[in-house]
């Protein structure tokens, strides 16, 4: 009975993606602030934020890279009761008491930038110097799971709450191939046609109105300088494509020493933006094929830049905190 219900949820296994897309456990309290950052913290221009945040991943940066955690019925279990509406009103880079990440626990930290290009879009889609992004798989891809790519980027802001945005490739991942930039990212992926996956949906629905779209008004609306828009020009979705020359091996191995390999200096990826005359589509009606279609009809408002190697820490892991702006029911 016990391997029935194992291969169950192997099978299943990215029916979590949605819970990594848009939620890891946390309890009750208020933001942990490390004793060690300044008082003032969110009174900080946004750069200096950015080095108090990199100060603490260097800090505690890992020797050796340590094994993905395990995710079983447990964990599973553990999710299925956790305080999700604190992953979207908690306005916080550090994590509150009690963070515990499930899903996307190992993963890479890098300082970035924001090279803008011509856009009528609004707030940090102006540009931003001081970046953090952080890349991450799902889970550790044995068995019957998946390679399951995601993205965090944290926009530091002076003297404002920064601007966060969290993307996938989509609930399936992209099967057993271990190139992390083979496909694009998006804040809004597909609802999947999985048992397991239509049951978390069912899940997060409390608090969401679409469980698979993280809205991105917030980065809109104030830019890096902490200047609030008059009329923000918010997108609804956001696709993150990899640059062209990034390609590592599809064999199994990994990905973080792939990634610790990028150089600062490096265009990691272009942001572009689903052209207007999509904004009220019904992404209920989302699927893969639409991806491609959308993609096509983007537009390129910028460029994700390496300031930095990537490293990887335990504040990057579980101390940073990404919020999840979430699409209102």
């Amino acid at each position: 009975m016990k391997k029935k219900t194992y291969l169950g949820l192997s099978a299943g296994a990215v029916l979590l993606a949605t819970a990594a897309f848009l939620f890891s456990e946390t309890q009750t309290g208020e933001p942990r602030s490390p004793a060690s950052i300044p008082a003032n913290y969110e009174e900080l221009r946004g750069c200096e934020k950015q080095e108090v945040l990199w100060d603490k991943a260097v800090a505690s940066v890992h020797r050796e890279l340590p094994p993905h955690s395990k995710f079983g019925f447990p964990q599973l279990l553990g999710m299925s009761v956790q305080e999700i509406d604190k992953k979207g009103s908690l306005h916080s880079d550090f994590s509150p008491p009690g963070w515990k990440k499930y899903l996307h626990r190992r993963g890479v930290l890098a300082k970035v930038k924001l090279v803008p290009r011509s856009s009528r879009y609004t707030g940090i889609f102006q540009g931003a110097e001081c970046a953090l992004v952080r890349l991450s798989l799902t889970y550790r891809p044995v068995g019957s799971r998946p390679v399951a790519p995601g993205l965090a980027l944290k926009v530091l802001r002076d003297g404002a709450p920064s601007a966060n945005v969290s993307a996938l490739v989509s609930l399936e991942g992209q099967e057993k191939d271990f190139n992390f930039f083979k496909h694009p990212m998006s804040n809004i992926v597909p609802i999947s046609a999985g048992l397991g996956q239509k049951l978390v949906h069912k899940i997060f629905r409390r608090v969401s109105g679409y469980p698979e779209e993280l809205a991105v008004n917030d980065m809109a609306s104030v830019d890096a300088q902490g200047k609030r828009a008059e009329a923000a020009v918010s997108p609804r979705q956001i696709f993150f494509v990899p640059h062209p020359e990034l390609k590592f091996s599809s064999e199994e191995h990994d990905v973080r020493e792939d990634l610790l390999s990028i150089p600062a200096g490096k265009t990691i990826y272009q942001v572009r933006i689903l052209s207007e005359k999509h904004r009220a589509y019904d992404y209920s009606q989302y699927t893969p094929a639409d991806v491609e279609t959308f993609l096509k009809d983007s537009e390129h408002v910028g460029d994700l830049v390496t300031t930095s190697e990537f490293l990887a820490s335990e504040f990057g892991d579980g101390g940073i905190f990404f919020r999840h702006e979430l699409r209102p029911k």
